[in-house]
């Protein structure tokens, strides 16, 4: 199987997979889903299944002894000397069940608590992890996005539908018990209840389906509108709603979807419930039935006083657990449907395979080598990048210039791994890219993307040593804030480098979209890896700040390997080597000086530019 297969054989996403899930499927989830409450907490999970079990049966064994006990009470007063002694063991008995009974109630519900405590923070860190192992590539395809957004809303349904699963598997036990018992009986009672439940199965089924196949039909269209709200809570693109003043055109978009989706939603629920009551009524009248010919029974002297108490207990017990197994079944199902996103979710591997060769630390920059390499994004024909060829020496400092769209990015994102090239090769050291372990290669990277990372939650301090957490060092991490232009306005925060860099939070502070970049630089000039890659690092920074931070960046990275992705011409003009990219092919390369004597595309940019800061 190829690279670009693996991902998508897992399981298509078709417009009518809501109602495929079989029933070997449902047995494969509902052992994935212990499986997982297993590695969660092993000992409370073996607790809670054993406890359940016999917790769920208790009614049984209860009625029982509380039965014997009613006849020995009618026996003893019916005795001319009756005395309550003879009434003590049955007392005893039913003490002593009590006593367990509340002990096994403690320690099932403890059990619980554990599993539902942990499971939250569990679960949502199998989650990243997975997500994190299936790589951007595999993340940025239409239809596992969309599963990552399904499994987002039912993430947290997975100890539910364990719960459930565990529930459907004591009631059929408890069903077949109590069914044995009434089947002798009272046969004819047995065969109504059957009766009476198989449409309401059918029907209850139906419409669980309806519902789901709504909200399956439009997860693309919720998970839009969705993204859409967000802008309205959070603080940063509230700016531009706000002056814009598209607040309630957002709102109504949001508003309108999500209102049509309720309305339809409550239709199906309400026809489900108008069922559900009538079913309710024909049980109701079928308990009557059996309750009658139970008394019947008495009056005839078949049946003891504690025989009447054991068999109408029974009847309910044997109608209210073929009714529970029955909606067990069905939420099984249901939760099956909705929990399957995440299970293929959690199934589905990267499309591309990871290497197995190890890339050691490196004391300098490496050698890079792109060889005929052609590049086309999943589910897009057009070339990005066209049978480019480019040999960055160990030490070069390299910047690719370009118009927006001319395929900069994109290199940054093969180098990184992110996706593999349609055609050509990448090597490292003479060591094809895709038979390196990526964690190997990581490590020996310094990546600043036009897209940074905020870490708002976080502390001044903690933003720029997380670039090299392995590695925490004070002075370095000053001499990085130093060589980005950043440590003057730390300063001034009011908890300098401890700061918390949110205005959300006690004592913080929101820096300015610039200092927000210059943190970000600090953050990489902190890692100061043998492969630095900064793409577009100084696009919110005055260009004052920037001519000094690239003289920097120079000085600063010395015997390492830069690529500077940049559309600034003047910005770069000290780089070893300056490559001129243009609809995914290198047009030009070479010194600003000889780039300029070309007088091509490298010198209409840069004079266009230069105007451009004369006016």
């Amino acid at each position: 199987m190829s690279d670009n297969e693996s991902a998508s054989s897992n399981k298509p996403d078709n417009s009518d997979d809501y109602q495929k899930v079989s029933f070997l499927e449902t047995f494969k989830i509902s052992k994935w889903g212990l499986s997982l409450f297993f590695k969660n907490h092993p000992y409370a999970t073996t607790v809670y299944i054993v406890g359940q079990t016999i917790f769920k049966v208790q009614d049984i064994i209860y009625t029982l002894i509380f039965a014997r006990a009613l006849d020995e009470l009618t026996r003893v007063i019916q005795e001319p000397n009756a005395v309550i002694q003879s009434m003590y063991p049955y007392l005893a008995v039913l003490l002593t069940y009590s006593v367990i009974e509340t002990v096994l109630a403690f320690v099932n519900s403890y059990a619980g608590s554990i599993i539902r405590l942990k499971s939250d923070v569990f679960l949502r860190r199998e989650l990243y992890h997975k997500l994190n192992r299936l790589g951007i590539q595999t993340l940025e395809q239409p239809e596992i996005s969309d599963k990552v957004y399904r499994a987002g809303n039912y993430l947290w349904n997975v100890f539910r539908y364990v719960d459930t699963s565990i529930d459907f598997i004591v009631n059929v036990v408890k069903m077949f018990v109590t069914l044995t018992l009434v089947l002798r009986f009272m046969p004819q009672f047995v065969v109504l209840t059957l009766i009476i439940s198989i449409p309401y199965l059918f029907i209850d089924r139906v419409m669980r389906r309806k519902i789901y196949k709504l909200r399956f039909e439009n997860t693309e269209k919720h998970r839009r509108v969705t993204e859409a709200a967000w802008t309205l809570q959070n603080p940063t693109p509230l700016q531009e709603v706000t002056v814009t003043g598209s607040f309630k055109y957002i709102d109504d978009l949001y508003t309108k979807f999500t209102n049509w989706l309720t309305d339809r939603h409550l239709k199906f629920a309400q026809k489900s419930r108008f069922w559900s009551h009538f079913i309710g009524f024909l049980r109701d009248l079928l308990t009557f039935y059996g309750y009658l010919e139970i008394f019947k029974r008495f009056l005839n002297r078949i049946l003891s006083i504690g025989n009447v108490a054991f068999w109408m207990r029974s009847l309910n017990i044997l109608e209210t657990s073929v009714t529970r197994v029955v909606q067990n079944f069905n939420d099984v199902s249901e939760s099956a449907i909705q929990i399957k996103d995440v299970y293929y979710l959690f199934m589905a591997e990267p499309v591309l395979n990871d290497g197995d060769k190890e890339l050691p630390m490196m004391d300098k920059g490496p050698s890079i080598d792109f060889k005929d390499v052609s590049f086309s994004y999943p589910r897009n024909d057009k070339k990005v990048i066209k049978n480019l060829s480019l040999n960055i020496k160990s030490g070069e400092k390299i910047a690719i210039v370009g118009h927006n769209g001319a395929g900069k990015t994109t290199l940054v994102k093969l180098l990184c791994k992110f996706y593999k090239a349609s055609e050509g090769q990448i090597t490292i050291n003479d060591i094809e890219i895709s038979d390196i372990k990526s964690e190997s290669l990581y490590k020996n990277f310094g990546t600043l993307f036009q897209d940074f990372n905020n870490y708002s939650s976080l502390s001044v301090k903690e933003n720029i040593m997380i670039g090299k957490v392995d590695e925490i060092d004070q002075k370095k991490m000053r001499d990085a804030a130093q060589t980005a232009d950043a440590l003057d306005f730390i300063e001034e925060y009011p908890n300098k480098f401890d700061t918390i860099l949110s205005e959300r939070f006690k004592g913080g502070v929101r820096p300015s979209t610039g200092q927000w970049q210059k943190i970000a630089l600090a953050r990489f000039f902190y890692r100061n890896a043998p492969l630095v890659i900064f793409d577009e690092p100084t696009a919110a920074i005055d260009t004052a700040s920037e001519a000094k931070i690239f003289t920097k960046i120079y000085e600063f990275f010395e015997n390492k390997t830069v690529i500077i992705i940049s559309h600034r011409f003047s910005t770069v003009r000290n780089a070893d080597r300056i490559i001129v990219l243009d609809d995914g092919k290198i047009i030009e390369q070479g010194t600003h000086e000889e780039l300029l004597k070309l007088n091509g595309k490298y010198t209409e940019g840069f004079r266009i530019q230069a105007e451009g800061y004369k006016e």
